[in-house]
């Protein structure tokens, strides 16, 4: 154990003053109007008409009835509208909330029962769902020509720095997901820190496939905004079509998922020549299996920038951009400028800055549950170690959630599926690592009597999104529990 008290946190002296997240694309069109900005299925908005179309969009929405204060869920996948009505929100006023547009209505409406939201934006997917709100705006509705909005209109007042703005969803230590309540400030500041530690600048060309539901998806798109950079959308992922934009020279950094890595590790003809403009592959958010990264990078030439965040502090250790040399595969670097760590109860990792989220959607029972601290600090769950030099080193994980691909599986909501099938008495949920998706979802079931797992699985995945569907089911005669009841999923993990 820490002391906390006695042991001052690691940290680096603070950046400048951030840009305000919904000032982003009006000073980025200041700024260079005729420059790229966005580029979706071949067309290509240039900054200028990027913040026209955001200007249109606050119209649009304010016409609708959606004002400041509000919380409007974001029911659509990857495309133009999602950023544009982001944007438009923020100056606004109000605040987006982000479940996964691949979820389930079933699981949609119970991450969203913990929103109080007034308002949806929905693609025709989420119709049904949208029409269950005050304010349902189809998606069709935002004008993505710029050529018919109006010239630009006087900057707004900025917005409250501690007024919410964006919340993903999480699971957070324990349980089913919960809104992440990030605000003006901690959205801002974390883009201000990516921005700062990627080095990125208006000659970068970035890919973005990540979804703009995940926090991860948002802050890039946005860092990629504030440094006038040129970013390419894709609504899924597209392995082809991203390599052939790579071995063009239209991408300098590009954040990369363990099941692309793999992908890339097994093409036997790769090389530097085929990332002519890649600066780095970015990566981060779970640990990058060295003997992969080392395999690609001998092949291409081109390092890992690895580092470190969650959805509750998404951008707070790296490693140094400007000196690869010191780059490592085994620690995600070092608190970014403005960040504080330091080591609580058992060495357990604590965060405190400009991109830590404020609170969740839904407050523990017992103040000592919450992680969000009174005075700013937030513990991760994940057990860590600080060197002398201000060096972070992540050493496991406190917290029994699976991340999958970059996506949190809780397994209480995993299990409570599993549960409903007649025969099963008695299920438990754990992570397995996986080294395509990080992680894989496996469940050990006890039934009552004698059931096909198909059928088991069959009916948990009724209700649950893809990547939270067991991939193995395995069945058991009992499950290890203490005197008091309480699952030991450690133990199953050592089976």
């Amino acid at each position: 154990m820490t002391n906390t008290d006695e042991q001052p946190p690691a940290g680096r002296p603070g950046a400048e003053p951030f840009a305000p997240y919904a000032l982003l694309t009006e000073l980025a069109a200041h700024r260079t109007p005729d420059r790229p900005a966005l580029t979706f299925q071949g067309r290509t908005w240039t900054y200028a008409q990027l913040d026209a179309v955001v200007r249109n969009a606050v119209a649009t929405l304010e016409h609708a009835g959606i004002t400041a204060g509000m919380r409007v869920l974001l029911l659509m996948e990857n495309r133009p509208e999602y950023l544009v009505c982001q944007f438009a929100l923020a100056r606004i006023g109000a605040a987006f909330a982000c479940p996964n547009p691949y979820w389930t209505a079933h699981e949609i409406g119970h991450a969203a029962a913990t929103l109080d939201a007034a308002a949806a934006i929905h693609s025709d997917r989420h119709r049904g769902t949208a029409e269950g709100y005050r304010i349902a705006v189809d998606v069709a509705a935002i004008v993505l020509d710029a050529d018919t909005t109006p010239p630009g209109e006087p900057v707004r007042e900025q917005p409250d720095p501690a007024g919410e703005l964006c919340i993903p969803f999480s699971s957070g230590t324990t349980g089913l997901p919960k809104g992440v309540v990030h605000t003006h400030a901690s959205l801002s500041g974390g883009i201000g820190i990516l921005v700062d530690q990627l080095a990125l600048t208006d000659r970068d060309k970035l890919q973005i496939s990540l979804p703009l539901c995940h926090i991860f998806g948002t802050s890039m798109l946005g860092a990629a905004i504030a440094a006038g950079a040129h970013v390419t959308l894709f609504e899924r992922f597209d392995f082809d079509e991203c390599l052939r934009q790579l071995k063009t020279g239209e991408v300098t950094v590009w954040p990369l998922a363990g099941t692309v890595a793999h992908r890339l590790a097994s093409m036997p003809q790769i090389s530097r020549a085929d990332f002519p403009a890649l600066r780095y592959f970015m990566w981060g958010g779970s640990a990058v299996p060295q003997q992969l990264a080392a395999a690609i990078t001998g092949k291409t030439g081109v390092g890992f920038l690895c580092s470190y965040g969650m959805t509750e502090a998404f951008a707070p250790v790296f490693n140094p951009v400007g000196e690869p040399e010191q780059w490592r595969l085994d620690s995600p670097g070092f608190p970014a400028p403005g960040m504080e760590i330091r080591l609580g109860t058992d060495d357990e990792i604590e965060l405190r800055g400009p991109c830590v989220a404020r609170s969740y959607t839904v407050q523990p029972s017992r103040e000592e549950d919450d992680p969000f601290g009174p005075d700013g600090w937030f513990r991760t769950g994940d057990i860590g170690r600080i060197d002398d030099d201000g060096r972070v080193w992540i050493v496991d994980r406190r917290k029994d959630m699976i991340k999958v691909s970059g996506f949190q599986v809780a397994p209480t909501e995993v299990e409570a599926e599993l549960l409903r099938h007649p025969s099963v008495t008695d299920a438990a949920v754990i992570g397995e690592p996986d080294d395509r998706r990080g992680e894989r979802v496996v469940a050990y079931v006890v039934t009552s009597a004698p059931a096909a797992l198909d059928e088991v699985r069959a009916t948990a995945s009724e209700r649950l999104a893809t990547y939270k569907i067991p991939d193995q089911i395995i069945a058991v005669d009992s499950l290890p529990r203490s005197d008091s009841g309480k699952l030991q999923r450690a133990r199953l993990r050592r089976a």
